[in-house]
């Protein structure tokens, strides 16, 4: 068991928090798994039971843990749906969501440019694995997508198209214990390319949404990094500011 780290900051429960955290990062408690009681922990870390209390419900906000009501918090576990629509922000023209489906039209390994090489923070010689697909809304297809993985973060990644699920963040937990905890993006117009254009069938002429994203994990190491290439014409990129 990974040793309790002396708490000696305010405010106590962020102490706490963060030792959790480190804790399921460190593999200690993995997705599924409970946490030992609260009156446990609050006396493992020295504190009070309230204060053990407002971590774990901070923990739980943030989607780490899961409270369930007579039976304990354990680490949360990505599904389908937990694992998308933190991330995936179109909706239809009415505000309402919708689920895509993918189909992958490439996957293999290759050198890194350097914008993928820059955002994934790779070392000199590390190669990547490119997964090109077009992603359905509605029976329609709607981006044209390439994620780049590092093969030194997914030495194991199988390169046969039906093993590749269409939630890879889910994927990522699952098999290879790498929980995606926020993301960053740019947004940008572009025009499509010779790609776009056969696989969203779009004119030339007709302009996309370009969004360009680098996610991380528990620890702040990025993940993956991902350009999306988006036809609007039927959905709207819809984010919520707070």
């Amino acid at each position: 068991m990974t040793p309790s780290p002396k708490l000696t900051f305010a405010p106590l429960y962020e102490q706490v928090k963060k030792a959790i955290l480190d804790r399921i990062i460190a593999g200690e408690w993995g997705p599924g798994s409970f946490l030992p009681s609260e009156i446990a922990l609050a006396k493992e870390y020295g504190v009070s039971q309230g204060t053990l209390r407002k971590a774990l419900n901070a923990l739980t906000r943030e989607k780490r843990l899961v409270r369930y009501q007579g039976k304990g918090t354990a680490v949360a576990v990505l599904d389908e749906d937990s694992a998308l629509f933190p991330f995936f922000l179109l909706s239809d023209k009415h505000g309402k969501r919708v689920y895509p489906l993918s189909q992958i039209y490439g996957l293999r390994l290759g050198q890194p440019s350097e914008a993928e090489r820059a955002a994934l923070n790779l070392a000199p010689g590390v190669k990547v694995i490119h997964i090109d697909r077009v992603r359905m809304l509605d029976d329609c297809p709607v981006i044209n997508e390439r994620v780049t993985l590092s093969t030194a973060r997914f030495p194991d990644f199988s390169f046969e198209a039906d093993k590749v699920p269409n939630t890879l963040y889910e994927h990522y937990q699952l098999h290879f214990g790498v929980t995606v905890a926020r993301a960053t993006e740019q947004i940008e117009v572009t025009l499509p390319d010779p790609a776009d254009i056969k696989r969203l069938n779009i004119e030339r002429s007709h302009p996309l949404l370009l969004v360009t994203r680098t996610s991380f994990d528990l620890q702040e190491q990025p993940v993956e990094f991902r350009i999306s290439r988006i036809n609007t014409s039927h959905h709207v990129y819809r984010a919520e500011l707070r």
